[in-house]
């Protein structure tokens, strides 16, 4: 017999074993029920054009349509939004943006098709396990997709990236462990996993609670639930769904869930009257958006739920200090904590909505003023060798002699790499002479003069004897 063809399984092909996960259960799985929620979902160029002749919401025109058939957005990411938010799109430039797609995207498609090279992190398929915590892939689907999405590769399936079985992913587990028991590695025991994707939020309830169920059985006792379906269908979250997570709390008391919501701009979270401005109460509080607000409100009322934002600053979204800033006071006030801002992932394209570095980090800085301790966030790069956090920018030094005046000319970017997978990396610094048009780290790689990611002393400082060998053959 000839040799089984190989198959190369992509997002969405992972077999779920439900009747595996499900099994002697019924009574269990009979308390969790579904609800069936008409999002309108509009999914690529046609589908635009349909919603626009039944009379929705006019995001795009008609020759706007065109001309992102010509340049074939749809190849690299099909638009797609619910009836929800494109009707919020339509009163708010900056959501509009959000989903809104550009010919432009496929002008310059350079970056990296596995962001940070996460595969690298996959001991199984569908799981990265990179920091002491485990991510998941649980579906390649989200209400609505984000121009800028860095899971694009995963969403299209154009990498091997894959959504993961509970069974496999617990087993790894358990086998981690065990191992850390044993004392036979020196990786922490994993404690905490995060549902991603795509969005967990758009699997049905008894799925999504074969996932939780099953890593509370392996032992964790954090599970993070990333998610932005507050944003594009807040109305995901009915009373079914708390039903589902109380049951859950009844089995598991001692494991918090913790949604890391992701609220991009202000008008996600506001209501927006019809000429994009907001309404004020009577103390001047802008006045909440009323679905959202619920299904906050909802959550925080379980004592084992808690709630964090985090969102990339993107162009023409929320590149905006009062943007940023109002973002994070409505966010605490309505009891969601301020977690990352992050520098737009080098993806495919990214060119067409990325912020150079140094300009989102002086943006992030300058909306802290006037934020109290407890509102505020860090702005952050989610790297290969870690979460890096820019600490400072040193302005330009003109008219210094000598090697540190070339040091100084361009004036200094200081990052902190303070999340890594390497404990010895742990809170190390990278010191680069800044570089304005930056888009990602590989912009400053060639101007590096201190790089902690290093493992020996010598080359941590090579990029500061290079410039100082080049000033003294300069000298001779």
């Amino acid at each position: 017999m000839p040799p089984a063809k190989s198959r190369t399984l992509i997002a969405g092909s992972r077999p779920k074993l439900k009747t595996r996960s499900r099994a002697h259960k019924d009574n269990l799985y009979s308390q969790i029920r579904e609800s069936k929620f008409r999002r309108y979902i509009q999914h690529d160029l046609a589908q635009y054009r349909a919603y626009l002749r039944d009379g929705g919401a006019s995001v795009y025109s008609q020759s706007e349509l065109d001309e992102l058939e010509r340049a074939g957005v749809s190849d690299r990411l099909p638009p797609r939004a619910t009836g929800y938010y494109m009707d919020l799109a339509r009163r708010s430039e900056a959501v509009r943006n959000l989903i809104k797609a550009r010919p432009e995207e496929t002008n310059d498609l350079s970056g990296e098709s596995d962001p940070s090279n996460q595969l690298s992190y996959s001991p199984v398929p569908g799981l990265l396990h990179k920091y002491e915590l485990v991510l998941l892939y649980v579906v390649r689907a989200c209400s609505s997709w984000c121009r800028y999405c860095y899971r694009s590769d995963f969403l299209t399936g154009k990498t091997e990236k894959d959504t993961g079985s509970i069974h496999e992913i617990r087993t790894y587990i358990e086998d981690h462990n065990a191992k850390v028991a044993r004392g036979e590695t020196t990786r922490p025991r994993i404690r905490e996993a995060l549902l991603s994707g795509g969005d967990p939020m758009v699997l049905s309830n008894r799925n999504l609670f074969d996932y939780l169920n099953g890593l509370a059985e392996a032992g964790l006792d954090i599970i993070r639930i990333g998610t932005k379906e507050l944003a594009f269908f807040p109305e995901r979250i009915d009373q079914n769904f708390l039903d589902m997570l109380d049951l859950f709390h009844e089995l598991h008391p001692q494991v918090l869930i913790s949604f890391m919501v992701h609220f991009t701009h202000p008008d996600e979270v506001l209501h927006v009257n019809e000429d994009g401005s907001y309404t004020f109460d009577e103390t001047g509080r802008p006045v909440r958006n009323p679905l959202v607000a619920d299904a906050i409100t909802s959550l925080r009322s379980r004592p084992f739920v808690t709630l964090e934002n985090q969102t990339p600053i993107i162009d023409s979204v929320n590149d905006d200090e009062q943007a940023l800033r109002l973002l994070q006071q409505e966010m605490k006030r309505l009891g969601v904590n301020n977690h990352y801002f992050f520098q737009c992932r080098e993806i495919e394209g990214h060119r067409a909505f990325a912020v150079p570095v140094e300009t989102a980090y002086q943006l992030h800085r300058d909306s802290q003023y006037g934020l109290s301790g407890i509102e505020r966030s860090r702005f952050s790069l989610s790297t290969e060798a870690g979460k890096m956090e820019v600490v400072a920018l040193i302005d330009p030094v003109r008219n210094v002699p000598g090697p540190l005046g070339e040091l100084l000319e361009d004036g200094l970017i200081i990052f902190r790499l303070h999340r890594s997978p390497h404990e010895a990396k742990q809170g190390t610094t990278l010191i680069a002479r800044r570089n304005p048009d930056a888009l990602w780290l590989t912009g400053y790689e060639d101007r590096m003069i201190y790089d902690g990611r290093k493992d020996v002393a010598d080359e941590r400082v090579a990029g500061l004897l290079a410039l100082a060998d080049t000033a003294l053959m300069a000298a001779e």
